[in-house]
């Protein structure tokens, strides 16, 4: 993700181009849902604070400081967002959002069912403890171990030192592993 090309953009809504601002969307679009999505386990949540990740980052653009890598202050953000959301969210309790078109399908007639039917509820154990991690911990977790992401890119994109990083994604394993292995002994 080009900075030049960024600070480009910044430069031209900042001069009140709102299409530059309809470029930066189109660009970053993707990754704040996922990242949205991720924080909420929800779809329709996730395109809502996207949206409102983007509205927050127009009427803020005038802090960004140019020669700055655009991407990591957006994140930033919304990361911030998202953690806004879930406290409140939190104090109300209710019904975890169940989104039955990304439920996992099992075909029982299979032969393995019972393997995909352990390999199912072992998914989904590990998508609820997930869920319990801090949404630092979590992201970085995520960034690290599903999307393969190496430490320095970890860090420039939670814009942490590269220790931070380390820290972050050491002390998310560490709480995942205890509460998988307290998740175990439930069983």
């Amino acid at each position: 993700m080009l900075t030049a090309e960024d600070d480009r953009m910044v430069e031209a809504v900042l001069m009140g181009d709102v299409e530059a601002f309809g470029h930066i969307v189109r660009k970053y679009e993707k990754p704040i849902f996922n990242l949205m999505y991720r924080a909420t386990g929800s779809m329709d949540e996730a395109a809502d604070l996207t949206q409102d990740a983007f509205l927050r980052a127009y009427d803020k653009i005038h802090t960004f400081r140019p020669g700055k890598k655009f991407y990591p202050w957006l994140y930033a953000l919304s990361i911030n967002l998202a953690r806004d959301h879930l406290r409140k969210k939190s104090r109300r309790p209710e019904m975890a959002d169940l989104d039955p078109d990304n439920a996992a399908q099992m075909t029982w007639s299979d032969s393995n069912a019972a393997a995909e039917a352990d390999r199912s509820a072992d998914s989904e154990r590990l998508h609820q403890i997930l869920r319990t991690l801090s949404i630092n911990d979590r992201e970085a977790v995520l960034l690290r171990f599903r999307d393969g992401f190496k430490m320095k890119e970890i860090a420039a994109r939670l814009d942490l030192s590269l220790s931070g990083a380390k820290m972050r994604v050491h002390r998310g394993l560490e709480k995942l592993q205890k509460a998988w292995g307290e998740k175990r002994h439930d069983r």
